[in-house]
């Protein structure tokens, strides 16, 4: 009857340590994928900034280009 019941215990400790290993490997896989998305966004956000530096660069051009032909007119 002993044997029974350890062998119910062994499976059963079997099964929980299964479990564990497979949460284990679950949240590593969720950890990569996580820090994966982290970087491609972080990427992304350079990639606008660089952008919107660029666009404000324009602008500044082309306001400073309109007052100089603005100047040029009434010179």
């Amino acid at each position: 009857m002993s044997d029974l019941v350890s062998d119910r215990i062994e499976r059963a400790l079997k099964r929980i340590e299964v479990a564990a290993a497979a949460q284990t490997q679950a949240r590593a896989k969720l950890e990569t994928r996580n820090a994966t998305l982290r970087a491609r966004i972080e990427s992304a956000l350079v990639d606008l900034d660089t952008l919107i530096a660029r666009e404000r660069e324009l602008e500044a051009q082309l306001a400073g280009d309109d007052a100089d032909t603005a100047e040029e007119e009434q010179g």
